[in-house]
């Protein structure tokens, strides 16, 4: 689905709209929140910021916005929780490091930042793909990749070569304007009703990131 129609459709209520918004942010909005409170906890707290975006659904008329209000939704349940953790650690005498606000627009960089990598690296033709996982993610050497994909060391570091000048081609956009608006949105008070929402009692509480 194009912007303009997930927008109208989630306007209307519309489930599939609003599962095309949910695929395109709840992995990178649990790796975000896992960066500051527990994986299970993460993902609970993202999928809260769902309903709330399902309550408001009729207020967004941008992509943009919605990516925008889920990220500082996420943010300050996030925090909130980290805060509770501070006071119940205290009451029990355990040491806690308080959380650091320029930390958590650094996991937001990180988190677009390692979305757009993968989104660009999806791109690629399998076998570039391959060698980029293997080499990157994997932290294979130019002979194991070889072994495994049964070519040549040449033809791995040909590949990978021209694997990394189509990545830089594809990521030309500045990513730090990627977050730009998160940083600087003012969040209104929202509702905390929970009405029906689909796909939440679908989504499990810990997706691989």
């Amino acid at each position: 689905m194009i912007d303009l129609e997930i927008i109208t459709g989630l306007k209307r209520g519309d489930e599939k709209a609003f599962k095309s918004v949910f695929k395109m942010f709840y992995r990178r909005l649990c790796f975000f929140a896992s960066g500051i409170i527990e994986s299970q906890a993460a993902c609970d707290v993202v999928q809260d910021a769902f309903v709330k975006l399902w309550v408001r659904k009729a207020q967004f008329n941008r992509l943009d916005s919605i990516k925008t209000f889920l990220y500082q939704t996420v943010k300050n349940t996030c925090i909130n929780e980290y805060k509770h953790k501070l006071v119940v650690n205290k009451y029990l005498e355990r040491s806690y490091d308080p959380i650091d606000e320029n930390n958590i627009y650094h996991r937001i960089i990180e988190t677009e930042v390692a979305e757009e990598i993968r989104k660009a690296i999806q791109t690629l033709a399998p076998g570039y793909r391959d060698v980029i996982y293997l080499s990157y993610f994997q932290e294979m050497s130019n002979q194991e990749i070889a072994e495994i994909l049964d070519v040549s060391i040449n033809t791995v570091k040909t590949q990978k070569l021209r694997a990394l000048r189509l990545l830089r081609q594809i990521i030309k956009k500045p990513l730090f304007m990627l977050v730009f608006s998160v940083v600087g949105f003012d969040c209104q008070q929202i509702s905390q009703k929970k009405p029906s929402i689909p796909l939440l009692s679908e989504c499990p509480h810990s997706e691989k990131k």
